[in-house]
C-alpha cells in the first residue's frame, strides 16, 4: 500500500474519493456518500468555464495575470445541488500554492469567470458558482488563504469574484475523510457535512485504502504522479477495456461484423462515469482506447475505425472468433507496449496544464 501522503496528494485518488462521496450506496457499504447525503450530485467532469467577453473583464484579467489568454478553464468537477442554485466548481490539487505561484493565473480566471456560470451552461440570467479547491488537509488552510487573497484582488479591479473555499483530504483513524479548515467559507449544505472530518472510505488496518476506482487513470499527469500509481492505473483501465471486448466478441453470433461503440466501451470501463466527461479532447481519448483494441486484434482479424466513434471487428467464422478471444485473454495489461501507456505521449489530457 502506498504511503498516506502519496495517496492523498494523488489526483486520481482525490478524484475517486469525490466520486465515491457522490454515489448512491447501501447503508452497510464501506464507503460513505457524504456529498450525496448533503444534496449534491455530479454534473460534469472537465466541463469548460467560459471567460466573459467584456472589455472590463479582459483588462482586469491582463492586469492580474500578465496575460491576455482568455481560453476557457476546465475545472475537474462540477457539482449541483437538489435545492441550492449555486454550482460547485471543484479543482483538485496535489499541493497548495501561494499568490506568487504560476497556479494563480488559472485560479484567478476560474474565480472571476465562475461568478456567473450561465454562459458556460447555455443559460440566460444568473447562475452563481463557488470555486472550491481540494488538496491534502496539511495544505488546505494555507491554500484557503491564497484563494481569498486572489478573490480580493479580482474585486479590487471592480469585477465580480465567485466565493471561494477549500476542502482537505486526510487519513483519519477510520479512513479517508473530507473536511475544511474554514467551513464557514463553504455553502451551508456542504459546510454542515464536513464541519468535522467526514469519512468517505473506511480503512480497518488490513485492507488497501485505495478503493475500486471509477477512473483508474487520467492522461497527462504522468510527470507528477507516482510511477507505481501511474502504471497501476494504466494496467487497470486496459484490463477493463479488454474484458469488455472479450464479452462482446464471445456473445456475437458468427458470421458477423461486430460494431463497438467506443463511448459505450469507455463508459463500461469507468462504471458509467465517462458519460460525465466534457473535456474538449474527448474524441482523441476515445481514439486511445480504440487503438488498444486494434493493436490487440490486428494479428488475428480485421479491425477498423468508423467515424471516430465506432470500431468494426470482422468475425467471419467460429475459428476467427475463438482466435480473437484467445488473443484478448492472452494480452497482459501490465505490458506497457500492449496497454494504454503506448498511447500516452500521443494523447492530450483530460486534466489541464496550469495557465
Amino acid at each position: 500500500m502506498k504511503s498516506k501522503d502519496t495517496l492523498l496528494s494523488d489526483q486520481v485518488f482525490q478524484l475517486n474519493v469525490f466520486l465515491w462521496a457522490l454515489q448512491e450506496l447501501p447503508d452497510n457499504s464501506p464507503t460513505f456518500p457524504v456529498l450525496l447525503k448533503a444534496g449534491y450530485c455530479l454534473h460534469s467532469i472537465g466541463q469548460r468555464v467560459i471567460m466573459p467577453v467584456n472589455t472590463r473583464f479582459t483588462d482586469a484579467l491582463q492586469k492580474l495575470t500578465d496575460s491576455t489568454n482568455r481560453s476557457a478553464c476546465r475545472p475537474d468537477l462540477w457539482l449541483k445541488h437538489t435545492s441550492d442554485h449555486v454550482m460547485l466548481i471543484i479543482e483538485l490539487k496535489a499541493r497548495g500554492f501561494s499568490t506568487n505561484s504560476s497556479n494563480r493565473r488559472q485560479a484567478i480566471k476560474l474565480i472571476a469567470a465562475s461568478a456567473n456560470l450561465a454562459a458556460s451552461l447555455g443559460e440566460s440570467g444568473e447562475r452563481p458558482g463557488q470555486v472550491i479547491y481540494a488538496t491534502t488537509s496539511t495544505d488546505a488552510k494555507e491554500l484557503g488563504e491564497t484563494l481569498k487573497q486572489l478573490a480580493l484582488k479580482i474585486e479590487t479591479e471592480n469585477i465580480p469574484a465567485a466565493p471561494v473555499g477549500v476542502i482537505g483530504l486526510s487519513m483519519e483513524g477510520e479512513g479517508v475523510a473530507l473536511s475544511s479548515p474554514i467551513p464557514s467559507d463553504l455553502p451551508k449544505p456542504i459546510a454542515d457535512t464536513i464541519a468535522n472530518p467526514a469519512i468517505v472510505l473506511m480503512h480497518n488496518g488490513e485492507n488497501d485504502i485505495q478503493p475500486l476506482y471509477f477512473i483508474p487513470w487520467i492522461p497527462g499527469i504522468q510527470d507528477t504522479q507516482d510511477d507505481n500509481l501511474h502504471s497501476a492505473g494504466l494496467r487497470e483501465l486496459t484490463a477493463r477495456l479488454l474484458t469488455y471486448i472479450i464479452s462482446k466478441v464471445g456473445r456475437t453470433q458468427v458470421p458477423n461484423t461486430l460494431t463497438i461503440d467506443i463511448n459505450e466501451l469507455l463508459s463500461a470501463a469507468t462504471f458509467g462515469v465517462f458519460g460525465h466527461w466534457r473535456d474538449s479532447d474527448r474524441k482523441q481519448f476515445c481514439k486511445a482506447a480504440a487503438t488498444i483494441v486494434e493493436r490487440t486484434l490486428k494479428s488475428v482479424t480485421t479491425v477498423q475505425g468508423v467515424g471516430g466513434s465506432y470500431l468494426e471487428i470482422d468475425l467471419p467464422d467460429n475459428e476467427i472468433q475463438k482466435a480473437a478471444i484467445d488473443r484478448l485473454e492472452q494480452t497482459d495489461p501490465a505490458n506497457p507496449t500492449a496497454n494504454l501507456e503506448a498511447t500516452v505521449t500521443e494523447q492530450p489530457t483530460l486534466f489541464k496544464p496550469e495557465g
